[in-house]
């Protein structure tokens, strides 16, 4: 059977990256790689450099160790990640009572990224851990995005640094729906974050772990061991007050984005050529996630990863049935990931957890576009149903539409052929639904969705240069196919 995903055009690289992209760059980088100097220039003057976590050459200034302070990042300087984890504010470290994590809330720091800045990790083991009661305001533009990669390197390669990780004060359910950082009335609680990044979590679904919108994490994903790794972006016991929108993450070695626990929501997210989930959320997240477009690459998937769309929950008696999420406005594009270890789903909905999709589509993957489990909690037959709720939900290039378990509801959607257009539109008039209502996962945000009547991340009808994803997105990596890795 073929399942090739038809594209009508293939979206041309873009030249609104970074200010100083090259697109013909034949490593893809997104600005050229600085010429070093036969010695270093002399430092601005800026304060800086007398910060005894920031380490400065000339105009380079590498951040290493834990920022105890607030701290903008000058754009007289160059920027870069030390060769190890950097931590923004204490908030890791595994907190012995109320004094200490009250002291953690009164201490904590903002780290500052202006509009436009790249930070370039140095090495593998680098990585971006933004503590709990600390924050992170990175607010780039659409003309002006900040960027945060292993600099030097071809962003098509994964795994050279780790990614971007932010630790909340927010719940977290462990297996079986242990109340790990729920109930009671201790603010905080001790889980240890995946991928070594320390300890999260508390009882502040309200926590505020600041802002990132038109932000790009490229060619990271920081595999620690078995289950433990750095995602692109890490979101761990992330609070709804934290502000996610117009981010991309691009080819990293695990997955785009995860949540675990919390309940931060986002929109507008890009997830291209990642070599694990797009988006992934289990622990006892609840929240909301509106326009996101991920487009697997077909040519390379590591043996220990498998590659979805979408993963949520987790598996018979590790389920964590107060995981509940809602997307809407969804675009999963398999291209055909024939290439990877073994045949996997657009969608894999598992472990009585709670979910609604509306509006979205999937295409293009080896085995069932959606896969439902329900738990089978003790290996003995006591079985907790998944509740999925479909609406305007379609298919097609995939083996089948549906596998095991069908959804609690389904209304419209199916097995419908369709393809997509320059700016990943949907083409075909099966997108177009009329008014649907959307309803959000009452988390305590207030969060709405824009009531859509069309069906994908991209509304039918809107020209390439003009979709949402377009313009500040990394140049030449929304489309089809994927570029190769060099």
């Amino acid at each position: 059977m073929m399942r090739k995903l038809t594209v009508l055009a293939v979206v041309a690289a873009l030249s609104l990256g970074l200010s100083a992209c090259d697109d013909d760059d034949d490593n893809n980088n997104p600005s050229p790689s600085p010429s070093p100097s036969p010695s270093p220039s002399p430092p601005p003057t800026s304060s800086v450099c007398d910060e005894t976590f920031i380490e400065c050459n000339g105009t380079q200034a590498t951040i290493v160790g834990t920022v105890d302070k607030d701290l903008t990042l000058d754009p007289d300087f160059e920027w870069f990640l030390g060769d190890e984890f950097v931590f923004i504010g204490g908030g890791a470290v595994e907190i012995a009572d109320e004094a200490q994590a009250q002291a953690i809330r009164d201490a904590g720091v903002t780290l500052t990224v202006p509009a436009g800045t790249e930070v370039r990790a140095s090495g593998p083991d680098s990585a971006l851990i933004v503590t709990r009661g600390s924050k992170i305001i990175a607010e780039g533009t659409p003309t002006e995005p900040i960027t945060f990669w292993a600099g030097e390197t071809n962003i098509n390669e994964y795994g050279q640094w780790g990614g971007v990780v932010l630790q909340g004060f927010g719940e977290y359910y462990d297996e079986g729906g242990a109340p790990v950082c729920h109930g009671g009335t201790q603010s905080y609680c001790n889980v240890a974050g995946e991928g070594g990044a320390g300890f999260f979590g508390g009882n502040d679904n309200a926590d505020d772990s600041g802002v990132l919108r038109y932000v790009r994490i490229a060619n990271g994903g920081l595999v620690a061991g078995p289950n433990s790794e750095v995602n692109g972006l890490t979101l761990q016991g992330v609070g709804y007050n934290t502000e996610i929108e117009y981010v991309q993450v691009h080819r990293n070695q695990d997955d785009g984005v995860e949540w675990f626990g919390g309940a931060v929501n986002a929109k507008h997210l890009v997830l291209t050529g990642n070599d694990d989930d797009d988006i992934d959320f289990d622990t006892g997240w609840k929240g909301n996630v509106q326009y996101a477009l991920a487009i697997k690459a077909p040519t390379r998937f590591s043996s220990g990863n498998d590659p979805r769309g979408i993963e949520a929950n987790s598996s018979d008696e590790a389920y964590q049935p107060e995981t509940t999420g809602a997307l809407a406005n969804i675009s999963l594009i398999g291209d055909d990931a024939s290439n990877t270890p073994s045949a996997e789903p657009g969608m894999r909905l598992r472990g009585a957890l709670t979910v609604s999709i509306y509006n979205s589509a999937v295409s293009g993957y080896d085995d069932e576009c959606i896969r439902i489990d329900d738990a089978d909690t003790d290996g003995q037959g006591t079985i907790v149903q998944s509740i999925v709720t479909l609406v305007n939900v379609i298919g097609t290039g995939c083996a089948e539409f549906f596998g095991h378990e069908t959804p609690e509801s389904q209304s419209g959607g199916g097995a419908v052929p369709f393809t997509y257009d320059g700016a990943f539109a949907i083409v075909e008039p099966a997108a177009n639904v009329g008014a649907t209502t959307i309803e959000a996962v009452d988390n305590g945000s207030g969060f709405t969705f824009d009531q859509t009547d069309y069906i994908g991340a991209v509304e039918p009808g809107t020209a390439a240069a003009e979709a949402w994803w377009a313009g500040w997105t990394l140049p030449g990596t929304v489309s089809l196919p994927l570029a190769e890795v060099q």
